[in-house]
């Protein structure tokens, strides 16, 4: 019983589920034949908790398994087009989102990020039908996002009613309700809250930021003289300061520094840090969840939390860029102007962006373990094309390229140039 349990607990794990399906994938390329290619892969299946694979999925492992590093030394583009016109046809039904997903990281890791996009549109049509015929509440979470990514927010307004016809809490009908109409623009007025609005820090932060210019500066390096543009907004917000003159180039990036946003292992590098300069040198510290917020000082007056989306979105989490985003857009900025942000089409990062010691990111295994890249870019494009952000001459270029260039981009930067990545 103790077994099965943590068994069950690292199903949980899309990390543990790559690693199981990559080393199905490594083993399958020395198979000397097409039937223990097959096995290889069923024994993976049944680890992860799946079925046995359908027929369509086999031929696509076939496919996938013979581009694999030890078989290929190159990997031709008539390679990778054969393996998206096989995704394509297959229906998105026959497997569960879950499992689609499992296979578009698998593809991430390989680097192979075109057939990649192509199975994560399968998930979210499997997440969907799903939601629609079955309709429990997890599933109607999973749904409803799965059509706001998409744009088709007639359905999920429709996933959202039948979410409060169910039981879902208040607190998540108000944010379902808020995002859907941020990203339909389908309101009148201002959206204020959704989540938490009662908390006293809340309504602080709200004051702050409603009706002013907000500067979101990332971390990407710059050569850009633009920093006494950001200097000039009403209010400048940053990632995961630490004290000092990092990430505060007067040229680049700006002195000026307001707001700064920690993900948990900024905000533990904080907390172990001189954080008492740190935090009176802000207005405001924002964590992404209660276990960031939690190793900071209780009590302090100018540290929040923003509210998460996580509870809805498939098996990932947004990127640092769109959680700061979605939180500041709840307390209506005049406007948001993004600079020094490429979505991780450069590797560079500021000195101090991450930990002294830290080892440099290996970013397929964040888009993997953490980061998904075509959710950042479908929501910050879509922000971007509706107007309720803007950028800097980089960042407007980065949300004109479209979702195939940019992970055309992508894949030259991280992925498989040459040769699959294992």
């Amino acid at each position: 019983m103790i077994n099965k349990l943590l068994f069950a607990k690292k199903r949980q794990d899309r990390w543990w589920r790559f690693n199981t399906l990559k080393a199905a994938f490594c083993q399958a390329q020395h198979a000397g034949d097409y039937a223990l290619e097959a096995r290889v892969l069923s024994k993976a299946f049944s680890r992860m908790g799946y079925k046995r694979p359908p027929t369509d999925i086999m031929k696509l492992w076939h496919e996938l398994v013979d581009v694999g590093a030890t078989r290929r030394a190159v990997i031709a583009k008539t390679d990778i087009d054969r393996i998206e016109v096989i995704v394509e046809n297959i229906d998105p039904l026959i497997l569960p989102y879950l499992c689609w997903l499992d296979l578009y990281h698998l593809c991430i890791g390989l680097g192979l990020y075109s057939p990649a996009e192509i199975m994560r549109n399968q998930a979210l049509s499997k997440a969907t039908a799903q939601a629609a015929s079955e309709g429990s509440l997890s599933q109607l979470y999973v749904g409803f996002y799965a059509e706001i990514e998409v744009g088709h927010f007639g359905s999920a307004w429709k996933f959202l009613q039948e979410m409060r016809r169910q039981g879902c809490s208040d607190d998540r009908l108000r944010q379902a309700e808020w995002l859907w109409q941020v990203l339909s623009q389908n309101s009148e007025g201002e959206i204020v809250g959704y989540s938490r609005s009662e908390e006293p820090s809340n309504s602080e932060f709200a004051r702050f930021i409603a009706g002013r210019q907000v500067a979101l500066v990332g971390p990407v390096a710059s050569s850009v003289d633009q920093g006494a543009e950001i200097d000039s907004h009403d209010v400048v917000v940053k990632f995961s300061y630490r004290g000092g003159d990092k990430g505060r180039d007067p040229v680049t990036q700006g002195r000026r520094l307001d707001v700064s946003y920690y993900n948990n292992t900024q905000a533990k590098a904080l907390a172990e840090g001189d954080f008492d300069s740190v935090l009176s040198s802000l207005r405001w510290a924002v964590c992404i969840n209660r276990k960031g917020l939690g190793q900071l000082p209780k009590n302090q007056a100018n540290i929040r939390q923003l509210a998460s989306f996580d509870w809805m979105l498939p098996d990932t989490h947004f990127n640092a860029g769109p959680n700061a985003v979605l939180d500041l857009l709840r307390f209506n900025p005049a406007d948001i102007r993004v600079f020094n942000t490429d979505l991780m089409l450069s590797a560079g990062r500021f000195a101090g962006y991450n930990p002294a010691g830290a080892k440099p990111i290996d970013y397929t295994r964040s888009f993997i373990k953490t980061h998904d890249p075509i959710l950042q870019y479908r929501f910050m494009e879509r922000l971007w094309s509706i107007g309720l952000i803007h950028g800097d001459a980089r960042f407007n270029e980065v949300m004109a390229l479209g979702e195939k260039k940019y992970m055309n981009l992508l894949q030259k930067a991280h992925g498989a140039n040459t040769q699959a990545l294992f």
